[in-house]
């Protein structure tokens, strides 16, 4: 079944855009999976130059524990800079953190195509 045929297993809204997220099937597993984006490979920005992060992706040098005297989050998900849109269990986010925004005049990967 193509991609266009396929529908999508959910839809997750961040940084006022839509992901719709597909299951892949892992044949070593003989399971499925939600395929979320890959933001690390293929980064993603908001209008206001913020990148797109899912909750299991790896922290960043910048990340900072949601408690003060919590332990430094392993992964985005965990990290108080990581901004979900809807519930606190949203799988795809915003990264708010200053250091990590897009410089003016750059482009996406969206925008080079």
């Amino acid at each position: 079944m193509s991609l266009e045929e396929k529908q999508p297993y959910t839809i997750c809204w961040a940084g006022g855009r839509q992901f719709q997220i597909y299951l892949e099937y892992d044949e070593q597993l003989k399971e499925s999976y939600p395929a979320y984006p890959d933001f690390d490979a293929h980064p993603e920005y908001t209008k206001d130059g913020q990148p797109f992060a899912t909750a299991e992706q790896e922290s960043c040098p910048y990340g900072m524990p949601r408690m003060e005297g919590a332990p430094l989050p392993c992964d985005c998900g965990g990290c108080k800079w990581f901004s979900r849109e809807n519930t606190p269990y949203d799988p795809i986010g915003v990264c708010i953190c200053s250091k990590r925004r897009r410089e003016s005049g750059t482009k996406s990967e969206e925008e080079k195509r």
